[in-house]
């Protein structure tokens, strides 16, 4: 009997302390905001002249807020028009460090954003007004206090489309819906200096008007812009006309700073490397693409006739050439010089000839510049195209997932 008494008194005990606690009020989490800070910086009806070329940031800052609780406290921070209440700000941002600092620092590009949505057009001088939000688990509070801003814009646009379009006699395209594509292009490898807003489109242009515009969907609501006497962007459903002589152009809109430039851009040579012969001249065939059917390639090997004394293997690396605003420039793969790191992050070293095995990302083609390094951004031919004659094309495609070239035997 003790066996059995002894378990159960045990039971007994757990229960009642467990009936103790459950009657007990349970602990509750004070998330509240119990003291909002004040607004400090940029002080109230401080003038701003938004310069993108600059790049010249501005920082806001406030005091802290504190919870309940006494813990994190995040916070974001609003702009609407002059006056406004904020119930529906045009624009809000998290502050730095995740919404964690009571700090924020806003780019030209993102000020340019926020006045453009406060109504104030390119070239104009308005107020927009700003405040924080402090939240802390799931409560808001907006600080009591607003600051107005003056803002001034600079040319160009604030918000950019997905793609831009040219059409009309000077171009590939007389129809809107059939329009010459451009893409915003960025940043991806070390030496690139390309700003936010740039549209990029290789394509070939001749004498005659061409308008521009933001869309090309029968359904879109499309914006028109056409090119002053001072070469500057400006909206508008008017031509432009092209005088330059009739050529492949590399034509990039910088639509943060209101301007057009066109550099002609002569044939693509696809060379190797080691000996700096060319194997296939790739002229413009339209759609953004370059093609040569009159390709053909023995790989290097020592002893042959053009192989260079101190090759000691088979070599077959390659890239292109092109001459873009009468400088020669290269086209290359992300591969380093050695081909055994990338120079664009996020791709994946294939330093050994293709065999259906490498990444989808292999053939991608970069303008590497006039700079490059003797033996960067190489590509390997594959074993099938050794003394194979074959056609090669660059294609610019704007609306494929990057530019690329491609091989066919012949």
């Amino acid at each position: 009997m003790k066996l059995i008494k002894r378990p159960f008194v045990v039971w007994l005990a757990l229960l009642v302390v467990c009936a103790t606690a459950c009657q007990q009020d349970p602990y509750t989490l004070e998330t509240d905001i119990v003291q909002l800070g004040s607004l400090e910086a940029p002080s109230s009806n401080s003038a701003i002249l938004i310069n993108p070329e600059k790049d010249s940031s501005v920082t806001f800052s406030w005091s802290s807020a504190q919870a309940a609780d006494g813990g994190l406290v995040l916070y974001r921070v609003l702009f609407d028009v002059e006056g406004g209440d904020f119930s529906h700000p045009i624009y809000a941002l998290p502050a730095d460090n995740k919404g964690g600092r009571n700090a924020l620092t806003l780019s030209p590009v993102y000020l340019n954003i926020i006045a453009s949505k406060a109504g104030i057009k390119q070239l104009e001088t308005g107020k927009v007004s700003w405040t924080v939000e402090a939240s802390s688990g799931y409560h808001l509070t907006r600080y009591t206090e607003s600051m107005d801003l003056v803002l001034t814009r600079p040319e160009g646009l604030a918000e950019f489309p997905r793609f831009m379009y040219i059409f009309g006699e000077a171009t590939e395209a007389e129809q809107l819906t059939e329009g010459v594509a451009f893409k915003e292009i960025s940043p991806e490898l070390p030496t690139d200096e390309i700003k936010p807003g740039v549209f990029e489109s290789i394509t070939l242009l001749k004498a005659g008007d061409y308008f521009i515009a933001d869309a090309n969907h029968p359904d879109s609501t499309v914006h028109y812009y056409y090119l002053n006497e001072e070469g500057k962007l400006r909206s508008g459903q008017q031509p432009t006309a092209f005088t330059l002589p009739e050529g492949v152009y590399r034509v990039r809109m910088n639509l943060s700073l209101a301007t057009v430039t066109f550099e002609a851009m002569s044939a693509i040579e696809l060379y190797i490397l080691a000996n700096q012969t060319t194997k296939a001249t790739l002229t413009y065939v339209g759609d953004h693409t370059f093609r040569s059917t009159e390709g053909y390639f023995d790989f290097l090997t020592t002893g042959a006739p053009e192989a260079p004394d101190w090759l000691g293997w088979e070599e077959e690396r390659y890239r292109f050439r092109v001459t873009i605003g009468g400088q020669e420039s290269y086209l290359g793969s992300y591969h380093n010089a050695d081909m055994n790191g990338s120079l664009v992050e996020g791709q994946q070293v294939y330093n050994v000839r293709p065999d259906g095995q490498e990444p989808a990302s292999y053939y991608f083609t970069y303008f590497l510049g006039p700079d490059a390094e003797y033996w960067q951004g190489a590509w390997k031919f594959a074993d099938s195209y050794n003394g194979a004659p074959f056609t090669v094309s660059v294609v610019f495609d704007p609306k494929a997932d990057h530019y690329y070239h491609e091989f066919k035997r012949n």
